[in-house]
């Protein structure tokens, strides 16, 4: 039922490959866009504000645009929110990024394209805690699409941490689960949060007996992505913080 909000198993694999790509050339997804190219120079130059938020895709793009082109406007939004100098968006900036996230997330391909370039990003890699606009436009998007997503870009690549045997896939995948926590805890708290955390905590514990749809939603996706012992064990310890 919720099956359309969620990275398929597929675009997963292609995000963390990207992932492994960005080691080597951080500017991999600007390939879905050439004028993300135009953000990171931008962003590497931190000129006036104007200039920073001419390279930010337009509300019209991310409102209407499919998830692939969701992917090149994400990588057009994400220096402006991780500047390269380290310091915050100013509140002119701050303004017209919530404006554009909030169109960006207001459907699933938009949530998933951003969030497909956002969690294996160097920039946000890097950084403790999410962007006080990142947090709010999160917060501001329907629970039913924003909650489940959440939940699965922690899920996928915990487990996905203990499939992979390349020491560097690995590493990927792990710090990609991190930067999932991270977005999760701006939920944390939140009523779909627990019910559906709760639900992932005892089919990841394997006490599932019967239950509601939730559970039996949470139960078919493990199955369906045959997840042994060592990913369930994985997800349980990390998900348990959010029940």
């Amino acid at each position: 039922t919720n099956a359309i909000y969620f990275l398929s198993h597929t675009q997963y694999i292609a995000s963390m490959m990207r992932k492994a790509l960005l080691l080597l050339l951080p500017s991999i997804f600007a390939k879905h866009n050439a004028s993300a190219f135009v953000a990171r120079s931008i962003s590497m130059a931190r000129p006036i504000s104007h200039s920073i938020m001419s390279a930010l895709p337009t509300t019209a793009q991310v409102s209407n645009d499919d998830f692939m082109k969701q992917l090149g406007h994400a990588s057009q939004i994400i220096p402006v929110l991780h500047p390269e100098d380290g310091s915050s968006p100013s509140e002119e900036e701050s303004a017209a990024l919530f404006e554009v996230l909030q169109k960006q997330f207001a459907h699933s391909d938009g949530i998933r394209g951003f969030f497909a370039v956002y969690l294996t990003s160097p920039e946000s890699l890097t950084m403790e805690e999410v962007p006080s606009v990142l947090a709010e436009a999160v917060k501001g998007a329907a629970k039913k699409v924003m909650v489940p997503l959440a939940c699965m870009n922690v899920i996928m690549p915990t487990a996905m941490s203990s499939i992979h045997q390349d020491p560097e896939l690995k590493e990927c995948a792990s710090k990609t689960a991190d930067n999932g926590i991270k977005i999760l805890r701006v939920l944390k708290g939140d009523g779909d949060v627990i019910s559906n955390c709760k639900a992932i905590y005892q089919v990841s514990s394997d006490k599932v007996d019967g239950g509601d749809d939730l559970i039996e939603y949470w139960n078919k996706f493990f199955t369906n992505y045959k997840y042994g012992p060592a990913q369930k064990a994985d997800i349980s310890r990390v998900i348990k913080e959010f029940c």
